[in-house]
C-alpha cells in the first residue's frame, strides 16, 4: 500500500533538518527535490549578499556567504543524498565522486573539471568521466524508490506496519 499524500515543502525541510545526521534510512524524491530547491534559493541569496553588500565580483567562486552556506549544508545534504540513494537501492557511497567537484572551490586552485575540456589528456578524460557520472547519478535521483522494505529500511511512502492495522 503506497501513500497517496505528497510531502509538502515544509514537511521536506523539517525532515531534512530533523534527519541531518541520519545516513541509514531512506528519503522520498519529493523530500530530496524540495530541499534542493531551498538550497538553490539560499545559494542565490548568499551570492547576492556577496556581490551587492560585500562587493565581491560575480566571477569569484569562493566568497564568504557562499562558503558559509556550503559549510552549513554539507553534512545534512550528504546525509539526504545518501538516504535518497538508499531509496533506490544504492549505497550512499555512490555520491563519493561528486565530492571531486568541491575541489573546484579551493581558492587559488586551477580547476581540472571545468577547465579540463580546454586542457588535454588526463584532465579531459576526467572531465568527460565526471559528466557521465553526473548524468548516471541524476537518473537515480529522479527515479522512484523501490516498493516495500529494502536493505536500508522501510519505504518512506508506505505507512509503518503498525499503522496499517490501527
Amino acid at each position: 500500500m503506497v501513500s497517496t499524500q505528497p510531502i509538502t515543502p515544509a514537511q521536506a525541510i523539517q525532515a531534512f533538518f530533523r534527519k541531518r545526521f541520519d545516513f541509514e534510512s531512506r528519503a522520498r524524491r519529493s523530500e530530496f527535490w524540495w530541499v534542493q530547491l531551498v538550497y538553490f534559493l539560499v545559494g542565490l541569496v548568499a551570492a547576492n549578499i556577496d556581490t551587492a553588500i560585500l562587493g565581491y565580483p560575480e566571477t569569484q567562486i569562493a566568497t564568504p556567504a557562499i562558503l558559509l552556506v556550503e559549510i552549513a549544508f554539507l553534512i545534512p545534504l550528504t546525509s539526504l543524498t545518501a538516504r535518497r540513494l538508499h531509496d533506490v537501492g544504492l549505497t550512499g557511497w555512490a555520491q563519493l565522486p561528486a565530492f571531486i567537484l568541491y575541489i573546484e572551490y579551493v581558492p587559488g586552485y586551477e580547476g581540472f573539471i571545468f577547465d579540463g575540456f580546454e586542457k588535454g589528456g588526463a584532465e579531459r578524460l576526467l572531465a568527460v568521466l565526471m559528466c557521465i557520472y553526473l548524468i548516471w547519478i541524476l537518473f537515480y535521483f529522479v527515479r522512484d524508490g523501490g516498493a516495500g522494505v529494502n536493505r536500508f529500511g522501510e519505504n518512506p511512502k508506505e505507512p509503518p506496519f503498525s499503522d496499517t492495522f490501527d
